[in-house]
């Protein structure tokens, strides 16, 4: 028989009755939330809240024989924060274990297992050790309560870590089950299920093995390319999670990142990089290098600082340019794509190892101005003497020759060998005008012998590279010059100079090992002297000043038996680099100087 369809209904609620459901189902949400908790719970809670404000521990013992106790501790590890901080330790968590005779009862049970999941390597933020001792104290109480039990008839949570806890309970648990997914194909949801942590991957321990199975997807993203988990990677809960031994997430991303580029990484990659670690080029005792680059070993450091001697010479090149614009010289502007196709062609030419860049006070700014939070790269700061703020140098190691260029107004210095670690140094945060000319080829002549060649070049627009390129032909270093200079420019200079001859073998430059060698004999004579620009009465105050520190122009002038003012006027002048004048007046010779003052024959140190 076919029935007719039933008339359609709708039931109309007057709110009066609305409010009465909603006021039942308040009540029995605030019924599951109490269960286990009575009077008894409740006063046993505030009683050990009270003693994690006093911190009297006397009751503490005897408090913990109750059944009630294990309930109420455990559920304020898990709900208050401050409570946590203060009363977990492995003294108290193995007196827990103990005075319960020695089985927990299954809710306490489970906060344990709850904790160890939500907090796992912030554990041991409380005191070293707690999570190991907590992995214990769990994978004893789950065999105490399962030994005697037939673990076929059923699959929960306590099962399966009774027969899986050696793993999943471990310090690299995480890196293990994400292994277990790679290996299975499957999602990291799945395997959260398949082990019944369903509700415990919102904690450190998920975030870890997210953080590992985010690893893996660096292993198999394009290279250079962009990848969402970059975001995810940077995030300090992230990066900062346990990997291996001492290395941390972010260590074992950096090394695959760095492992996989062996060129150019591309802007992506380069970023993710400095985002995660900061520059490389800094003071290794700094503790950003402490922290990040040193655990990543040397040859990986010095990998990334040639990936970053390209952002140097675009650095110096924007400032190059910029300063040109701003100042409208005519001059500059006109050099600049011939000074751009230069620095830029030893790029392509794969010729710049290292580079270390300089800037003013002003060319900082600007810099700054147009990058803004782009700016990432470490940078050497110019002194304000000699005009040098409104300037940007950059020094660039290309192996057979080394290079220190400025801005304007500046000469390109040609060098055979490094002539100064002051130049490229990460220790080095502040330069001047005259540790980066005089003081630099002083340096280079000292340690590769008072011959040692190089060249001073002035910008001139018709010649500047006929100079350089000549130089380097003479002491054997052959360039590829059309990669060096525009279409244009380089059959102008064909026509004009024709191709550079390199005559014989490549200048060698060994540095002096041991005094006595003959470039350090010829140093070590008093003809050094003017070389560094220091008259005999500087050379004089200079060593009272090392012998004496904190003394005055005064007692200076006393004991050299000299006029004072002759004495002020030497210290303001000709030793303005060398020696500092104090609030009170007291002067020294700068630290960073003493070596080289001592090396220059300058110093007596007998």
């Amino acid at each position: 028989m076919k029935l007719p369809a039933p008339e359609s209904f709708s039931l109309v609620w007057n709110s009066a009755a609305l409010e009465g459901w909603r006021s039942l189902a308040n009540e029995v949400r605030q019924l599951g939330d109490s269960a286990g908790k009575g009077d008894r719970f409740q006063q046993i809670a505030m009683h050990l809240l009270q003693i994690s404000r006093t911190m009297d521990f006397r009751q503490l013992p005897e408090l913990l024989r109750s059944r009630v106790t294990a309930r109420a501790l455990t559920q304020l590890w898990l709900e208050n924060n401050d409570f946590l901080s203060r009363m977990l330790n492995a003294t108290i968590l193995r007196s827990l274990v103990t005075l319960q005779q020695p089985m927990l009862g299954i809710m306490p049970l489970h906060n344990l297992i709850t904790l160890y999941f939500r907090e796992f390597d912030r554990l041991d933020q409380h005191e070293a050790g707690v999570r190991e001792a907590l992995e214990l104290v769990i994978k004893d109480q789950i065999a105490l309560r399962l030994e005697q039990v037939d673990l076929k008839s059923e699959r929960n949570l306590l099962t399966i870590l009774y027969g899986e806890a050696y793993w999943l309970l471990a310090d690299d648990g995480p890196k293990q089950l994400v292994d277990y997914v790679r290996s299975e194909r499957r999602e990291l949801s799945e395997a959260f299920s398949y082990f019944e942590l369903r509700g415990l991957d919102n904690g450190r321990y998920a975030d870890i093995c997210r953080a590992h199975y985010y690893l893996e997807t660096l292993r198999e993203i394009p290279l250079g390319s962009y990848d969402e988990v970059f975001s995810e990677l940077l995030k300090p809960s992230v990066s900062k999670a346990p990997y291996e031994g001492e290395k941390r997430i972010g260590h074992a991303a950096l090394e695959i990142l760095i492992d996989r580029a062996d060129g150019d990484p591309g802007e992506s990659w380069q970023s993710f990089i400095m985002d995660m670690a900061g520059d490389p080029r800094i003071s290794s005792s700094a503790s950003n290098y402490r922290q990040w680059w040193k655990p990543l070993g040397e040859s990986r450091v010095e990998k990334v600082r040639g990936w970053l001697a390209k952002e140097d010479l675009r650095l110096f090149l924007r400032a190059l340019e910029q300063y040109g614009k701003e100042s409208r010289n005519s001059d500059l502007q006109r050099m600049f794509p011939a000074r751009k196709h230069f620095l830029e062609g030893l790029d392509r030419l794969k010729l710049v190892r290292r580079t270390r860049l300089m800037l003013g006070s002003k060319t900082e700014y600007s810099v700054k101005k147009i990058l803004g939070n782009e700016l990432k790269t470490s940078y050497i700061k110019l002194t304000n003497d000699n005009a040098m703020s409104d300037k940007a140098v950059i020094y660039i190691d290309c192996g057979d020759f080394c290079l220190v260029e400025g801005s304007h107004n500046f000469k390109l210095w040609v060098y055979l060998a490094p002539p100064s670690e002051n130049l490229y140094s990460y220790d080095v945060n502040k330069i001047s005008h005259y540790e980066l000319t005089s003081l630099a080829s002083a340096s280079y002549k000292k340690n590769y012998g008072s011959n040692a060649p190089y060249s001073a070049v002035t910008h001139n627009p018709k010649s500047w590279q006929k100079t350089v390129f000549e130089f380097l032909a003479d002491h054997g270093i052959e360039l590829e010059i059309e990669q060096l200079m525009s279409s244009h420019e380089y059959d102008y200079y064909l026509s004009r100079f024709g191709m550079p001859v390199v005559k014989g073998s490549k200048t060698v430059l060994r540095k002096n090992k041991k005094l006595g060698s003959q470039g350090e004999r010829e140093f070590a004579k008093p003809v050094v002297k003017p070389k560094l620009g220091l008259s005999d009465l500087a050379v004089n105050i200079v060593n009272y000043f090392y012998y004496n520190p904190g003394g005055s122009d005064k007692t200076a002038a006393y004991f050299l038996m000299l006029p004072e003012a002759d004495v002020a006027n030497v210290i303001d002048k000709e030793l303005k680099n060398f020696v500092i004048r104090n609030r009170d007046f007291s002067c020294e010779v700068k630290k960073q100087y003493v070596d080289q003052l001592i090396d220059f024959g300058v110093i007596k140190n007998d």
